[in-house]
């Protein structure tokens, strides 16, 4: 049974599922969903819960009334930073990209400073917006229920949003207009405003799981070690930006750059957000989708190695820009390769490309994100051969081309992906009646494949500028079809619950759903020996939660003789409205 069928029959069995970390998902009646899909997603016993749900289904049937259902402030939490997430990126985020890219093709070259304030804009707002709001968003509402428990200061949670998006605004402006000392100020004033919004997040989500009585698993430790690397990638940024309004002339500019953004890009997506993703899939892919269970020593592994891999490669960079001695390319290159296993190592434990699950319009996206990861990683490690073949000392379109495929394959791939599973469950939506996305993922996999091939080939084509230029509007189509259908559905009120009856009836359909719909049947249940089938009580406690093939078979009655009987008693009525015709399937 789905939870709003059984939220409408027994309403007390509420506050079972509210104690397991239902608590506002999806309206009064839940999201739509199975028992065994909420045992599994929230890693409770099914007995034990089956157990606790009969003992309350028995009270509801003396009581009366709707379920107890009393949202909280941070209940639909999720809803205003993923919208928040949205807006940053079709304004500041992948649409100023896309503008970026078409003035770069029409000048046919990729590294100009007098394009650097404006990249490192977008690039701030995609990292400090788009994934950061949808991880906060993400975060707020699902670490309490994954914990049994309810969320620290909800009220300070939801209006930290309102600081981070003016700071946000203001300090990407005041990347563009960096020449300015009016704005020189602002945008540090911004940045030291972030961090605190980011400082407040990370003790929120700390002090809402210390509250859980719950012990602390492996995936938290990859969300813990994340969230450093969070307030680390957040206070280096504001470094940089007040380090930027004192850099003047080209060499200074060249040397600045080639020192600093590698490691500073390294903290905010790979130590940050590629952390996150790794920890929180461990969380989700196994309970939400059936997976596998990623078994805990492989688990500690891929915490050490990518934390690790991830260390190593700032300072190993950096030590190999300011000496050149190629001890420290091969750590680099080590360091690399330690994260291409972290991710490898993952996917085997998941299953994630052999283990069979249940299809559905999210799963997609999530496979390819871990993909283009390996993709994206391989492409890092394969640079300095790249290089060394073109004969030149930094490729910026093949190091563009790898930048793209971390950031849009993989962490944006795992965004769409993961809010696209998790708002229709928390608004108790009918997945059926929203979109397949089908032409989201195969828009953004398209303009995703010719960005990191065009660009490469920049290098050496000139004709590939233009093709390069349009693949980022490709992306932006894709997105803006997932947007639209997000953005609806977290507007959309929960769907109600359909009575069975619409569906053919066969041997699941319950025969309370029968003889409500088809009141002139209940002679024929009397002929074929159920005595009971008139009785209130009956009919409130056991018809509603009884089968038809079920109750044949507690009366050793053969169900293809009733069932073909009870055809021909509804198709006797045929002629009244609302009737439906009766299919041999099962309903």
């Amino acid at each position: 049974m789905e939870l709003p069928e059984i939220l409408s029959r027994y309403p007390a069995c509420r506050k079972v599922f509210d104690r397991y970390g239902l608590v506002g998902c999806g309206g009064p009646l839940g999201p739509r969903e199975s028992v065994e899909f909420f045992a599994r997603a929230h890693r409770v016993d099914e007995r034990q819960l089956l157990a606790e749900l009969t003992e309350a289904a028995r009270t509801s049937v003396l009581g009366s009334g709707p379920p107890e259902y009393a949202p909280g402030p941070g209940d639909v939490i999720y809803r205003r930073f993923f919208r928040a997430g949205i807006l940053t990126m079709f304004t500041f985020g992948c649409v100023l990209g896309g503008i970026n890219l078409a003035i770069m093709a029409a000048r046919q070259q990729l590294s100009s400073l007098d394009m650097r304030a404006i990249t490192w804009a977008h690039a701030h707002a995609q990292v400090a917006g788009w994934v950061t709001f949808f991880v906060m968003g993400f975060a707020y509402q699902a670490i309490p229920r994954f914990k049994f428990t309810t969320l620290w200061r909800p009220l300070l949670a939801s209006r930290s949003l309102f600081v981070m998006a003016a700071a946000l605004t203001v300090r990407t402006l005041a990347d563009i207009w960096i020449s300015n000392p009016a704005w020189v100020l602002a945008g540090k004033i911004a940045g030291a405003l972030e961090l605190a919004v980011v400082i407040t997040f990370v003790t929120i989500i700390t002090r809402t799981v210390r509250q859980s009585s719950k012990p602390v698993e492996m995936w938290e430790k990859f969300v813990f070690t994340a969230l450093g690397w969070m307030i680390a990638a957040f206070t280096f940024d504001w470094w940089m930006f007040a380090a930027t309004a004192t850099v003047s002339g080209y060499q200074g500019w060249v040397s600045f750059i080639s020192l600093y953004d590698a490691p500073w890009r390294d903290l905010q997506l790979a130590g940050f957000a590629g952390g996150m993703i790794l920890g929180v899939s461990q969380r989700f892919l196994p309970f939400i989708y059936g997976f596998h269970e990623v078994p805990q020593r492989t688990a500690r592994t891929v915490l050490y190695l990518w934390n690790l891999a991830v260390a190593g490669n700032v300072v190993a960079y950096s030590m190999l820009v300011r000496t050149g001695q190629p001890v420290w390319g091969i750590a680099l290159e080590l360091c690399i390769l330690g994260m291409f296993v972290s991710v490898l190592l993952l996917i085997r434990g998941f299953g994630l490309f052999s283990v069979k699950v249940e299809r559905d319009r999210s799963l997609p996206f999530l496979k390819a994100a871990y993909f283009w990861a390996l993709v994206a990683i391989a492409l890092l490690a394969l640079l300095p051969v790249y290089d060394t073949l073109r004969g030149v000392a930094f490729s910026h379109a093949y190091f563009g081309g790898y930048r793209h495929a971390f950031t849009v394959g993989f962490i944006s791939m795992m965004i769409v992906g993961v809010s696209s599973k998790v708002v229709p469950v928390l608004g108790g939506l009918d997945t059926g009646r929203l979109s397949s996305l089908r032409a989201t993922f195969w828009l953004l996999n398209i303009g995703n494949t010719m960005r990191v091939v065009f660009q490469i080939l920049t290098d050496s084509q000139q004709w590939a500028y233009p093709v390069m230029a349009v693949s980022a509007w490709i992306e932006v189509t894709g997105l803006i079809l997932w947007a639209a259908d997000l953005w609806r559905a977290m507007s959309r009120p929960p769907d109600t619950v359909t009575a069975a009856s619409h569906d053919p009836i066969g041997p699941a359909t319950k025969v309370f759903d029968v003889i409500q719909s088809h009141p002139e049947t209940i002679p024929l249940f009397r002929e074929f020996g159920f005595s009971m089938i008139e009785n209130p009580v009956a009919q409130r406690v056991f018809a509603r939660s009884i089968s038809l093939e079920q109750a044949c078979r507690l009366k050793h009655v053969d169900f293809a003789r009733f069932h073909a009987a009870l055809n021909q008693a509804i198709e006797a009525g045929a002629s009244k409205p609302g009737l439906i015709q009766i299919g041999p399937g099962g309903a």
